[in-house]
This record gives structure tokens, sequence and C-alpha cells, in this order.
């Protein structure tokens, strides 16, 4: 009987993230596995200092294996993420704009696991390293979350903005003196109304703004904005006025995510 030769071609840190490369070998026909995992698992606070997780494959499956983990795009790992969170909802939903749609990405389920929105963020984040700037701003409440890890993992200060009888501003007590240079990190992007107001808000303290990171675009890449926008993934969602909308002509039930309401 042939010995069956094992290699190892990447090691982690992180335990999710060493699953979420072994599940897209594993969905591409390889055979991987992994080394440390149960440890990892059980110790995960201390058992990063003393090991770690070690993707395997069989020897024949090195090259191959190697080769597709590299020609990974950020979009990959954010799809793969988004299904195992249950975070891509199908039905009809009402927008923060107030438009309707027929899909809808539930943050929330990204946020309820941090290691999730960990990984998330540490892909913005190696996005944004290459721009200079002083601090990362987000919009409450949805984003902070996520700004505040991508700062943390890029090194840089946090601020976030919140909404005061329908106007947006930089949240009082934060000291801006030391800073110029500003990148605003968003969840999701549909109209881009919300970084709109962000980027006024911020013009009018005389910072600039220098990039825009999001984690998924849901205009497909049609939106623009002053500064360049660095996006994990690209989905082309349509999004409909009340008076247009189908699933409204059909009568199916409204949600409105975030809230406990239903519209009949």
């Amino acid at each position: 009987m042939e010995e069956i030769i094992i290699i190892t071609i990447a090691t982690y840190t992180n335990l999710f993230e060493a699953e979420l490369a072994k599940g897209l070998l594993e969905d591409s026909g390889f055979h991987p596995n992994l080394l440390n995992e149960r440890i990892m698992g059980m110790y995960a606070s201390i058992a990063g200092d003393m090991y770690k997780v070690e993707l395997q494959v069989p020897e024949q499956e090195e090259k191959d294996a190697k080769e597709l983990l590299t020609c990974l795009e950020d979009s990959d790992y954010v799809t793969r993420i988004l299904k195992s969170e249950g975070a891509l909802l199908e039905g009809h939903f009402q927008l923060t704009s107030g438009k309707h749609s027929n899909h809808y990405i539930e943050k929330v389920r990204i946020l309820q696991n941090p290691a999730a929105a960990h990984n998330l963020c540490k892909r913005l984040a190696e996005r944004l390293a290459e721009y200079e700037f002083d601090a990362v701003i987000s919009p409450a409440y949805g984003a902070i979350a996520l700004g505040f890890e991508t700062a943390y993992l890029i090194g840089k200060n946090f601020l976030f903005t919140q909404r005061k009888e329908g106007e947006m501003f930089i949240r009082s007590g934060f000291n801006l003196s030391s800073m110029q240079k500003i990148a605003i990190v968003e969840d999701i992007l549909t109209t881009g109304g919300s970084i709109q107001e962000v980027i006024s808000c911020v013009q009018n303290k005389d910072l600039e703004v220098v990039v825009i990171g999001v984690l998924v675009d849901r205009s497909g890449g049609k939106i623009e904005f002053s500064a360049p926008l660095e996006t994990l993934l690209s989905l082309e969602i349509p999004a409909f006025e009340k008076e247009n909308c189908n699933a409204c002509k059909q009568g199916i039930p409204l949600s409105i995510p975030g809230s406990s309401d239903k519209i009949q």
C-alpha cells in the first residue's frame, strides 16, 4: 500500500481563518486537514503563543492547493464568511435608504461572531494600509465595531459619527487636534448616502478623507466618491422604490431589518 505523504502548505494563528481556508480548498475538490485544530479550539487564548494551526494536503495536491490559495480574491473569502454566518438573506426588505430589495446582508450575523468580523477587518486593514491617514471613522451604530477593529489592526485612532436631529456629526469628546487625514470604514454600501454624510461632516472639521473602505458594495461599483473606494466584495443587488417593487405588488410581507416590526 502506497504511503500518503502529508505536506503543510500554510500556518495560522487564527482558527477561524484556518477553517475558512480549509473549506475553500474542500469546495475545490482538495483533501485538506488541520493540525493542532483541536488544541487551538479548546485553549485559543493561550495556545496561539505556543502552536500554529497547520493547513495540510496530500503531497500530490501541494502545488495546486498553494496556487489556489495564492490566487483567491478577498471576494472569495468574504462570500464564504457571509454564507457561513447566514448573513445573506432572501425575501422582501426595506433598506436604510427606504428602498426595497429582494436580498439583504444582515451584518449583525457577522458581528455576532467576533472571529468572522476580525477576519473581514483584517483584510480591509490590509487594503487600507497603503494609504496615509491619522484615524479611521465610521458611522454609528452598525459600522462602529468593524471600524474600531480595522483601526486597531492598522494601528490608527478611531472616531465615530452619529445623527442628531437628522444631521450627521462627529461624536463630541474626540480630540481632533492631531488629525488631518481620515479613512472612512463602512459595512454595506447601497446608495452611498451615509458615507456622503460622513464625508461632509469630516470636511466641515477641515479634515481630509483619503480613502473609503467598505466590506460589501451592493451597487456593483456604480457609486463614486471624492476619495478612492476599497471594497472587499462587490455585488450588484437591485433596490427599488416602493411603487416599482414587484414584491410589494405581489403582497409579500415586508421586513424592516434591525426592527421587530413587519409591514404587511
